[in-house]
C-alpha cells in the first residue's frame, strides 16, 4: 500500500491520507485511542471531536431533517424514502456540504465510518423484514393477466433501453466505461420491486383496491424475471473457473440451507414456545437474530451483501402473525426508523450535482437521455401490456405509473453498484436523481388519477325500503372486528325473522388489521392460510354463526370472509364485497365499546375512521351497530335470552324510513314486541302532508300491523321541542333491548330544536349521538340510506308470492338457495 499523501489532525488525535484502494484512490484515517467519548466541555475536549457525540449529532440531524422535509412534501403525496434521499442531498456536497467547515464538523472522515457502519446493520435488519413480510406463495396465484403484464414492464425497457444504448454506442462513438455504466443502469431502471410497490400502495392507501392487488401481483412478476436476467448475466460474465464455480454452489447452498435448516426450526421453536407459554405472541426472538447474523455473515463470506442472505431468510419465514407480526413491532422501532433513515441519507450524501455539471466528459446528457428513454418504454410497456388485457385506460395508466416506481430496493443497488465500481460516481448521481423524480411524479399523478372507490360510487344505491317495495331478498353483510362482536350480530339476525318464503342472505366479514405481512387479502374463510391466528379467530366466528345457521336452516344463506388490509383502506374491502355481493344492508360496530356497568370500556380510533369512510362511500344502506350486549349479559350464541321488545325512533326523512322499513320485516316475527315511537309536533297533528309519499305509506302500513297484531305497537310522542323529545327518549329506560333510529332528519324540524348545535358522533346523527350515553342500556341500530337512485333491480333475487296452499312446515327450498355462490350449507348428520 502506498502512502500517498499525510496529515495530522492535532485536534482530533487522529491521522488521515490518501492510499492506493482496490478501485481508486481512497482515504485512510488513522484514529487515536480513547476517542470514544467526551471528557465534556469544561475539561476542554470538543464533543465533535469523539465519536460517540458526533454520531448522536449525525442521527439527530438525519431524522429531524428527514421528518421536516417530508412534511413539506406531504401535500405532493411523496414517501418518506425520497424525504430521507433529498436530506442526504441537502446534508451532502450538493448542498451544505459544499461549505467545507461545515463539512469537516458534521461528516469528518474518521464520522463517516461508524454511521456508515450501523446503518448498513439496520438496513440489513430492514430488509430481513420486507422479506419477513413477503408471501413467497404470492407467485404462484399471479394470474396470467399479471403475468404477461410484470414480464412486459421488465422486457420493454430491458430491450428497447439496451438496444438505445448500442444505437448511441455506434453512432455518437460512447466509451466502453459509459457503455458499462449505463448498461447497469438501465437493468436497474427496468425492474420493479415487490417489497417497494406494495410500500407504495399502503402510503397511498391503495394496497387492497383492485389495482393494488394486480400492482402487487405484477411487481412480484416483474422482480422474478430481474433475478433470472442479473443469474444469467452473473454467470455469463463470470470467469470460467473452478473459484467462481463453488462461489455459486456456495449460494446455492446457502439457500437450501436457510430453506431446509433454519426456517424449520424457527418453525418448531415457535410452535414450541407458543405451547409452553399458551401465548400465540411470545416468538423465539433471540434465536431469530442469532440465525439472522449466520445469513448475514455467510452472505459476506460468500462475496454477496450481508443484506443477501438476511432478505432470504425473511423470505423463507411464515409472514404475518405470530411471527411476521412480533419481529416486526420488535425490530422495526430502532431498524427501520432510527438506523434506516441514516442509511437511505447516505446515498444522498454521496450524491454530488456539482460532479455532474464540472464532469470533464460530455455523456452526462447521453446517459439521463437513455435513463429517460427506459422509464418511457416501461411506462410504454406496461399500459399497452394492460390495455391488451382489456384494462380500463384510466387503470391502465395508473398501473404504468405504479410500476414506474422505485425506493429502497433500487437505492441499495445502486451503493452496492457504486462501492463495487459498476457505476461510477457520475451515473450513481443521475441513477438517483432521475429514480427520484420519476417516483415523484409517479406518485402523485397516481393519486389523483385513481379513485379505489370509483367502482362503487354511482348515483345508485340499494336500499331496504327498494328491497321491500320490490319483495326481494333481504342480503347484509355483516362487518366483525372480533368473537366478541358475534351475539349481537346473531340476535339482529334473529331478529330479522328469517323463513323459508322470506329468506336472508349474509356474509360475515371478518375485518383484520394488516401487521406483519406486505400484502392485503381478502378471501373466502375455507381458502385461508390454516397456521395464521387470524383463521384460528375467524373460524371461531364462522364456527358461532353455523350454529344459528343450524337453527334457521334453509331460511339462510351464508358466506363467511376475512379481509386483512391496513385500517385506513380497509373500507374499500367491505365496499367492494358489499357490491360483489349485492348486499342491501352493511351493519359495522360502532368504535366505542361498552363496559358491563354501561360506561364506555374501549374507544377505537381508527374503527371510527373506517365506518367514516364506509358510510361516504357504500353502494347500498350503512348501519352503525352500538353494541351493549355485554351491559344485558348475553355475550354467548348458545344463551336463548334472545332480544324480545324492539322499538324504532321515527321523527322523518329517509333515513327514519329505512329503518321503518327493517322494523316492518322485525314485526313479522310472532314472538318479538315491535313499537314504533313517532315524534310529532304539536302544530303537525292535523297536517298530513308528507313530502313523500313512501312515507306516508310506510306508516300506514305499520300502523295495520299495530291494528291487527298484538305484539306490534304505534306510539306517537307530541312534542314542542328538542328538550321534550330529550325527556321522552331518556323515559325508554330498560324497557327495550334493541332500539333502531334515522342518522339524518329533518334538521329544521321543530322537534329537534336546540340538538343540533353539538354532536360528539357526527356520524350517528343527532338521536344516534343522544343514544351513546351511558344512561341508555339497550343496544341502538344507527341506520343510514345512502343518498342516488334505486338501482336495476335484479330479479334473479326476486321472491315468489307465497301460495295458499303452502304449508308452514312445508320443507321446499327457495330456488336461489343453490351452491353457485358458495354458500354454507349445513348437514346436520355432521353436527
Amino acid at each position: 500500500m502506498e502512502l500517498l499523501t499525510f496529515g495530522r489532525d492535532e485536534a482530533n488525535s487522529s491521522y488521515w491520507g490518501e492510499v492506493h484502494g482496490p478501485f481508486m484512490k481512497e482515504e485512510l484515517v488513522c484514529q487515536a485511542q480513547n476517542m470514544m467519548t467526551s471528557r465534556g466541555i469544561f475539561m476542554n475536549n470538543d464533543p465533535l471531536k469523539f465519536a460517540m457525540p458526533l454520531l448522536m449529532l449525525q442521527m439527530s440531524v438525519i431524522i429531524v431533517t428527514s421528518r421536516l422535509i417530508f412534511r413539506v412534501l406531504q401535500p405532493l403525496k411523496q414517501g418518506m424514502i425520497t424525504a430521507q434521499v433529498l436530506t442526504g442531498v441537502v446534508l451532502g456536497p450538493s448542498f451544505l456540504g459544499h461549505n467545507v467547515t461545515y463539512m469537516n464538523m458534521f461528516l469528518p472522515a474518521e464520522g463517516k465510518i461508524i454511521i456508515q457502519t450501523l446503518s448498513n446493520v439496520g438496513f440489513v435488519i430492514h430488509l430481513f423484514l420486507l422479506g419477513l413480510k413477503i408471501d413467497g406463495s404470492i407467485i404462484r396465484k399471479a394470474g396470467s393477466k399479471a403475468i404477461l403484464i410484470g414480464t412486459a414492464s421488465y422486457a420493454f425497457p430491458f430491450s428497447l433501453g439496451s438496444l438505445t444504448v448500442m444505437f448511441f454506442s455506434k453512432t455518437m462513438g460512447l466509451p466502453n466505461a459509459v457503455v458499462s455504466c449505463t448498461s447497469s443502469a438501465i437493468s436497474l431502471s427496468s425492474m420493479t420491486s415487490f417489497p417497494v410497490t406494495t410500500t407504495v400502495l399502503a402510503e397511498l392507501n391503495i394496497l387492497n383496491s383492485e389495482l393494488g392487488r394486480l400492482a402487487t401481483h405484477c411487481s412480484m412478476v416483474c422482480e422474478v424475471c430481474s433475478w433470472f436476467v442479473a443469474l444469467a448475466f452473473n454467470i455469463y460474465t463470470r470467469e470460467r473457473t473452478m473459484n467462481s464455480f463453488c462461489a455459486l454452489l456456495m449460494i446455492l447452498l446457502l439457500l437450501l440451507v436457510i430453506h431446509f435448516l433454519f426456517r424449520p426450526l424457527i418453525v418448531w421453536l415457535t410452535e414450541r414456545k407458543t405451547k409452553s407459554t399458551n401465548n400465540k405472541d411470545v416468538v423465539p426472538f433471540y434465536p431469530v437474530l442469532f440465525l439472522l447474523s449466520v445469513a448475514s455473515l455467510s452472505g459476506e463470506a460468500m462475496g454477496v451483501h450481508a443484506a443477501f442472505g438476511a432478505f432470504w431468510f425473511g423470505v423463507s419465514l411464515p409472514d404475518g402473525p405470530p411471527l411476521g407480526t412480533e419481529l416486526a413491532a420488535k425490530l422495526e422501532i430502532f431498524a427501520s426508523n432510527l438506523f434506516l433513515p441514516c442509511f437511505i441519507a447516505i446515498s444522498g450524501l454521496q450524491t454530488n450535482f456539482f460532479e455532474i455539471t464540472e464532469s470533464h466528459e460530455h455523456h452526462v446528457v447521453m446517459v439521463e437521455v437513455i435513463l429517460l428513454i427506459t422509464y418511457g418504454c416501461k411506462f410504454l410497456g406496461t399500459a399497452a401490456a394492460s390495455a391488451y388485457c382489456n384494462t380500463q385506460i384510466g387503470d391502465a395508466l395508473c398501473l404504468a405509473l405504479l410500476m414506474c416506481c422505485q425506493g429502497i430496493i433500487e437505492v441499495y443497488t445502486t451503493i452496492v453498484w457504486k462501492d463495487a465500481q459498476v457505476v461510477d460516481t457520475e451515473c450513481f448521481n443521475l441513477v438517483i436523481i432521475t429514480l427520484l423524480v420519476v417516483t415523484g411524479i409517479s406518485r402523485f399523478l397516481v393519486v389523483y388519477l385513481y379513485d379505489p372507490s370509483k367502482r362503487y360510487k354511482s348515483k345508485s344505491k340499494r336500499t331496504i325500503l327498494n328491497t321491500r317495495q320490490h319483495n326481494l331478498q333481504l342480503r347484509l353483510l355483516l362487518g366483525l372486528y372480533n368473537v366478541e362482536n358475534v351475539p349481537s350480530m346473531v340476535n339482529l339476525l334473529e331478529a330479522t325473522y328469517p323463513t323459508r318464503f322470506n329468506p336472508i342472505s349474509f356474509f360475515t366479514l371478518h375485518l383484520v388489521e394488516l401487521k406483519g405481512r406486505a400484502h392485503a387479502v381478502l378471501t373466502p374463510h375455507h381458502q385461508m392460510n390454516k397456521l395464521d391466528p387470524n383463521t384460528a379467530q375467524s373460524t371461531h366466528i364462522v364456527n358461532a354463526f353455523q350454529r344459528f345457521e343450524q337453527k334457521y336452516q334453509g331460511a339462510l344463506m351464508a358466506q363467511h370472509f376475512t379481509a386483512a388490509a391496513p385500517y385506513s383502506s380497509i373500507n374499500n374491502d367491505v365496499c367492494t364485497l358489499a357490491l360483489d355481493k349485492k348486499a342491501t344492508l352493511i351493519v359495522i360496530p360502532f368504535h366505542k365499546q361498552y363496559a358491563i356497568d354501561g360506561t364506555v370500556g374501549q374507544v377505537n380510533g381508527p374503527v371510527r375512521s373506517i365506518n367514516l369512510n364506509v358510510l361516504e362511500a357504500a353502494p347500498c344502506s350503512v348501519a352503525i351497530f352500538i353494541d351493549r350486549g355485554e351491559t344485558e349479559g348475553r355475550r354467548s350464541v348458545l344463551m336463548t335470552n334472545t332480544w324480545q321488545n324492539v322499538a324504532v325512533l321515527f321523527i322523518g326523512g329517509k333515513d327514519d324510513a329505512e329503518a321503518l322499513a327493517l322494523s316492518m320485516r322485525m314485526a313479522e316475527k310472532p314472538d318479538l314486541n315491535v313499537t314504533m315511537i313517532h315524534f310529532r309536533h304539536k302544530s303537525s297533528l292535523h297536517d298530513e302532508d308528507y313530502s313523500d309519499m313512501s312515507e306516508y305509506n310506510l306508516i300506514s302500513d305499520f300502523k295495520s300491523h299495530a291494528a291487527n297484531k298484538g305484539k306490534v305497537h304505534y306510539v306517537e310522542e307530541i312534542v314542542r321541542d328538542g328538550v321534550e323529545t330529550t325527556q321522552a327518549i331518556s323515559s325508554l329506560g330498560d324497557a327495550y333491548d334493541m332500539v333502531l333510529v334515522g342518522r339524518d332528519h329533518d334538521l329544521e324540524s321543530s322537534v329537534l330544536y336546540g340538538l343540533t348545535d353539538w354532536s360528539e358522533c357526527p356520524e350517528l346523527g343527532v338521536i344516534g349521538d343522544m343514544l351513546t350515553s351511558p344512561d341508555f342500556h339497550f343496544s341502538v341500530l344507527v341506520v343510514h340510506q345512502q343518498q342516488g337512485d334505486s338501482l336495476a333491480m335484479d330479479e334473479s333475487y326476486k321472491l315468489p308470492k307465497v301460495e295458499h296452499h303452502q304449508k308452514i312446515g312445508d320443507t321446499v327450498m327457495q330456488p336461489r338457495f343453490s351452491a353457485e355462490e358458495g354458500f354454507t350449507t349445513i348437514d346436520l348428520g355432521k353436527l
